[in-house]
């Protein structure tokens, strides 16, 4: 162990000694790079890989990847290893360094652990989701052989009004080949059978287990109705009050304009007009306090009237109306 550490070590020295100063690297990423570099020299090699790596977040170059495969290998994470050398083949110009990493590549290929997860045309249901590890597997990938680090996997699914399924696979480090079937997925209607004797689901329950009467909410639709209704109503008052303080606006403007009706007034058109918009808003005021009344009168009557029962024995339609000079609500009740 410790001569493969000592030779893997001088290998990542060499990989950094071949970085060419083409251009200025990201400071965040430089300084995780180093980062690893001291990790690895320490023997410290998970920590190094995670420094590696989030470098390679930062700042994707070929000479971060053929590090991080170099640690990903030591680490026996032979699949993240091989890929790391593969994507910095796509970016590699050092002759060196790719000459590096297609051995590498060549080297770990034939040891990799592949898993398959198999989903059959009977298992595809709208909207199945399969995920290993809780990552969501694309459908692409399948019913094809994909290259995995060793170690234990969950592999899931699930699919609306059906029974989730998981289960629990482990690859080999090296040369493994699982093989995984996601099985027909079970609709949920089918799973909830009542037992014999038992009370139809689909009626309400009027009494409880030891035979007792149920008490009903006491919030029934009409009650849900009325509790609308008053609202309005108060909303509707509101109003009232807001168009009965602009009606007295407008009449203290007018009077502050001209105070004396028996002496000739140079602002009369305007305070004409201000008693015009006074009116108005008193009759729009006057509206707003007859349809609030009537609603929370209508509110109180629907709310009485809708007290939870075991039988709904009535019928109750509620409609407000109003006009330019009178407002109220319809009461309907039928019995």
């Amino acid at each position: 162990m410790g001569t493969r550490f000592t030779a893997f070590a001088a290998m990542a020295i060499v990989i950094a000694a071949f970085e060419t100063p083409s251009y200025a690297q990201n400071a965040a990423a430089e300084a995780l790079f180093s980062d690893g570099e001291r990790l690895l020299k320490e023997g410290k090699i998970a920590e190094a890989c995670e420094a590696f790596e989030g470098s390679n977040r930062i700042e994707t170059r070929a000479g971060t990847l053929i590090n991080l495969g170099l640690c990903r290998e030591q680490n026996g994470q032979l699949a993240s290893a091989w890929s790391a050398f593969k994507d910095a083949l796509t970016r590699v110009k050092d002759p060196k360094k790719q000459q590096i990493a297609t051995e590498h590549v060549a080297a770990i290929e034939p040891k990799l652990s592949y898993i398959t997860i198999n989903v059959p045309d009977e298992s595809r249901i709208d909207g199945l989701v399969v995920s290993r590890n809780t990552v969501t597997l694309d459908a692409a990938l399948w019913n094809r052989a994909v290259p995995v680090d060793g170690g234990t996997y969950v592999i899931a699914g699930h699919a609306p009004g059906h029974e989730e399924w998981s289960t629990t696979v482990t690859v080999p480090n090296e040369s493994g080949k699982v093989a995984v079937e996601v099985p027909r997925f079970k609709e949920l209607a089918k799973l909830i059978t009542p037992p014999p004797g038992s009370k139809d689901p689909s009626k309400p329950e009027t009494e409880t287990d030891d035979g007792s009467a149920s008490a009903p909410s006491i919030f029934t639709p009409k009650r849900k109705l009325a509790i609308g209704i008053g609202a309005f109503g108060v909303v509707a008052i509101g109003a009232g009050a807001l168009f009965g303080v602009q009606a007295k606006g407008f009449q203290d403007d007018a009077f502050a304009l001209c105070p004396n009706p028996d002496v000739n007034c140079p602002d009369g058109n305007r305070a004409n007009d201000l008693i015009d918009k006074g009116h108005s808003r008193a009759m729009f005021a006057n509206v707003s306090f007859g349809v609030g009344a009537a609603a929370l009168i209508g509110a109180g009557v629907l709310w009485f009237l809708g007290a939870p029962t075991t039988v709904e024995k009535s019928t109750v339609a509620v409609m407000p109306h109003g006009g330019t000079s009178s407002a109220g609500l319809d009461v309907m009740v039928r019995f």
